[in-house]
């Protein structure tokens, strides 16, 4: 009866001692399990939003500074931005993204504000590379920074396109005196977008 309670103590000994080990081993597993499942999801929360919003706050900074190293004249008007970090591509163009944007008027002639404005986007240190559109009644110009970016400036007649506008709203084409306006006829209408991908907008 003695030797029959000790191998029954015996094997409730080493039957605790067994599960005392699984249960550590299944702490273990779930620890290890429950480490690996959080370090996925701060992987997930790294690639999806913290890298991307760095990224994309590098290439807002960028913008801000190609803007802030373009002086603009000093009395501007109806100053209206879209300025973004973000890559935005064309829903059906892949290949063409919007380009950040500011728009003001200026209290000059088209002439002398697009004057103005190439010299200083050049004395800013961006090559020209070409004229868009000779013989528009609208100027617009495109550069390049050393970098790869882009930069587009279109001055245009305030006065001659709210004519316009009011023209087409009111009567739906444009009358004989709407052509007799001076494309070069102040304000000037000035919009200056920025693009760090591509010039095809």
């Amino acid at each position: 009866m003695a030797k029959q309670l000790k191998k029954t103590s015996k094997k409730a000994s080493s039957l605790k001692k067994r599960q005392h080990i699984d249960h550590h081993v299944q702490h273990r597993i779930t620890l290890g399990a429950g480490i690996i499942v959080i370090a996925v999801l701060i992987g997930l929360v790294f690639t999806l939003f913290v890298i991307p919003k760095v990224h994309n706050d590098m290439r807002l900074a960028r913008i801000n500074e190609i803007y802030a190293s373009i002086p603009v004249p000093e009395n501007i008007y109806f100053n209206d931005e879209s300025i973004f970090g973000d890559k935005r591509v064309y829903e059906n163009d892949a290949g063409r993204s919007f380009s950040s944007s500011r728009s003001f008027v200026v209290a000059k002639t088209v002439n002398e504000t697009a004057a103005e404005l190439d010299a200083a986007i050049k004395n800013a240190g961006y090559k020209l590379l070409d004229k868009a559109y000779p013989g528009s009644t609208s100027k617009e110009y495109h550069y390049k920074t050393d970098r790869g970016e882009y930069i587009r400036l279109n001055v245009s007649s305030k006065l001659r396109g709210d004519a316009a506008s009011n023209e087409l709203l009111m009567n739906g084409k444009f009358s004989d005196a709407f052509f007799k306006i001076d494309p070069n006829a102040g304000p000037s209408r000035v919009i200056l977008k920025v693009n760090l991908d591509d010039n095809n907008e």
